[in-house]
């Protein structure tokens, strides 16, 4: 299988779409299914005691649609999320 090609846009341009498509609330209502790659969580940085993860957002028929980067709080839930990619067809669109 080959992999999708992969277009680099800015932070703006990716947050732009995932306004446009109401990703936020579809994210938030369940409409997407949200999958933790927890292979992939770290530390947070900015928020002490919080952890870094990587979302993937994944549709009913089960296609991924687009990925996050969040940090969650062990006692106050989700204190930052932010648009990581959002795939199209056969092309993904991604922030630098």
């Amino acid at each position: 299988m080959s992999t999708k090609p992969t277009f680099k846009v800015s932070r703006e341009a990716l947050d732009a779409v995932f306004e446009d498509l109401d990703l936020w609330a579809k994210i938030r209502d369940g409409r997407l299914h949200t999958t933790i790659v927890s292979s992939k969580d770290s530390p947070s940085h900015h928020y002490p005691g919080a952890i870094s993860r990587i979302a993937k957002h994944i549709l009913p028929d089960g296609w991924h649609l687009c990925t996050t980067h969040r940090i969650e709080h062990p006692q106050s839930g989700i204190l930052h999320e932010d648009a990581k990619d959002i795939h199209f067809l056969n092309v993904i669109l991604t922030r630098p």
